[in-house]
C-alpha cells in the first residue's frame, strides 16, 4: 500500500522543467562557461602577442639584412642571435635561423651553421629545401660526404622548382662520388638526365657520366 500511494505521489508531482536541470547543474556550468572564457582570453592573448613578435621581429630582421649587405658580419650575427632568442617561434625568427646559417658558413664554422640549418622549418619547400642543400653544404666542408649526399638528396626531393631538384641531386651524386660510391652516382646522374634533359644540369650529369664510364664504371646512358 505504501508503495503504491509512493507511486502515486511520483505521478502527481510535476516534471522538472529545464530550467530545474540547469539550476540544479548551475555549478557545473558556470564552471565550463569560465573555462571557456578563459582559454578564448588565452588564444585571444597568444594571437595578439604572436602578432606584436612578429612585428618586432621582423624590424630587427631588416637591420640584420641592411648590415648583410653592408658586410659587417659581426653586428649581423650579433642581431641574428638575438631575434632567434627572443622571437625564435615567428616567422621572421625562423628567417633568422637561415641568414645566420649562411652567415656562419661563410665564417667558416660548419657546426654552427649546421646547427641553424637543421632548426630551420618552413612550409615553403623551396625554403625548406636550401636549409637542407646548407646542411649538406657544411657536411661537405666536414668531410662527410655520405651526409651531404643524403641531404642533397632530400633538398632534390622536397624543392618544387625544378631547377633545384635538378641541381641538388648533381650535388648529391657528386658527393655520392666522393664517398667511394660511384655506381648510385651512375644512377642519380641517370635520373637527372631523363628527368630534365635539355638543362644545363642535364648536360652537367651527361659530362660527370663520361668521366665515370672512362674510369670504368658501368653506365647507362653513353
Amino acid at each position: 500500500m505504501n508503495e503504491l500511494n509512493t507511486a502515486r505521489i511520483t505521478q502527481a508531482l510535476p516534471k522538472p522543467t529545464l530550467l530545474d536541470l540547469l539550476l540544479e547543474q548551475k555549478k557545473l556550468i558556470i564552471g565550463i562557461i569560465l573555462i571557456i572564457a578563459v582559454t578564448a582570453g588565452g588564444v585571444f592573448f597568444w594571437i595578439q602577442k604572436t602578432k606584436a613578435d612578429e612585428e618586432k621581429a621582423s624590424l630587427a630582421l631588416s637591420k640584420a639584412v641592411t648590415w648583410i649587405e653592408t658586410g659587417d658580419s659581426v653586428k649581423a650575427v650579433k642581431g641574428l642571435k638575438e631575434i632567434v632568442s627572443g622571437y625564435g617561434s615567428t616567422t621572421s625568427g625562423n628567417m633568422a635561423r637561415l641568414y645566420l646559417g649562411t652567415i656562419y658558413y661563410n665564417l667558416n664554422r660548419p657546426d654552427d651553421a649546421l646547427a641553424m640549418y637543421k632548426a630551420f622549418s618552413s612550409g615553403n619547400k623551396d625554403l625548406q629545401a636550401s636549409a637542407l642543400a646548407g646542411a649538406a653544404a657544411c657536411d661537405v666542408r666536414k668531410k662527410g660526404f655520405t651526409a651531404a649526399a643524403e641531404s642533397y638528396e632530400k633538398a632534390s626531393a622536397t624543392a618544387e622548382n625544378e631547377s633545384l631538384k635538378a641541381m641538388y641531386l648533381n650535388k648529391a651524386a657528386e658527393n655520392d662520388i666522393e664517398a667511394g660510391k660511384p655506381d648510385k652516382a651512375a644512377r642519380l646522374l641517370e635520373q637527372i638526365i631523363k628527368s630534365w634533359p635539355g638543362t644545363s644540369s642535364a648536360a652537367v650529369a651527361q659530362r660527370t657520366m663520361w668521366r665515370l664510364s672512362g674510369q670504368g664504371i658501368q653506365t647507362v646512358t653513353p
